[in-house]
């Protein structure tokens, strides 16, 4: 009988507790969160240490901030990239003409092997414009720079303006020949953008 008697008080006991454990947590959550937007607004670094009398104190910083350009410089350095320095300016200009990020260097891997391969190596043209079948030659630029901006530029107005978006439409135009060969610069643009992760 003892037995019974526990086993039917168990249920509703734990049951209390259980209620009142979670008003507390969500009343010191709820304080918790008060006091932290009071002390670090949003888009604020800020530190959580843990307090109390424990012998181990956690630390922790956080810091809001686009991985893109990290994942864009990994992937250049990866192959040995003189762009590699200029991640972050081929993710402002792809952010300026409303580009995906990934397209110009996954261009630049294509035509020249991310700036590797260019016919003439002081005319930082590492996308392959004006070069044609046959020719060694294309349009020069100043710097790494003037030509990520204009062909980020050339992009959005050549193709994004006048509506082609699809990578196949951008391919047939920007390399002929590859549509005859089973869209071999898209796929190439295509699979490079694609391992940018």
């Amino acid at each position: 009988m003892r037995k019974i008697v526990l086993v039917i008080a168990f249920f509703p006991f734990t049951a209390l507790l259980l209620v009142a454990n979670l008003a507390l947590l969500a009343h010191y959550s709820d304080e918790g969160v008060t006091r932290l937007n009071a002390i670090a607004p949003s888009n604020t670094n800020f530190n959580l240490t843990a307090a109390g009398n424990t012998s181990q104190v956690i630390n922790a910083m956080v810091i809001a901030a686009d991985a893109r350009p990290l994942l864009l410089r990994a992937f250049m350095a990866k192959h040995d990239s003189p762009l590699t320095d200029y991640a972050e300016t081929f993710v402002a200009e792809a952010d300026m003409y409303g580009l995906d990020y990934r397209l110009a260097p996954s261009i630049a891997m294509c035509e020249s092997n991310l700036g590797k391969r260019m016919p003439l190596k002081a005319g930082y043209n590492a996308f392959g414009i004006a070069v044609y079948t046959g020719t060694n030659k294309g349009k020069n630029f100043d710097s790494w720079v003037s030509s990520i901006h204009w062909v980020s530029k050339y992009i959005k107005e050549q193709y994004y303006d006048k509506g082609y978006t699809d990578l196949k439409d951008i391919g047939a135009i920007w390399a002929p020949p590859s549509k005859e060969n089973g869209y071999s610069w898209t796929n190439c643009v295509q699979s490079f953008m694609n391992s940018i992760i």
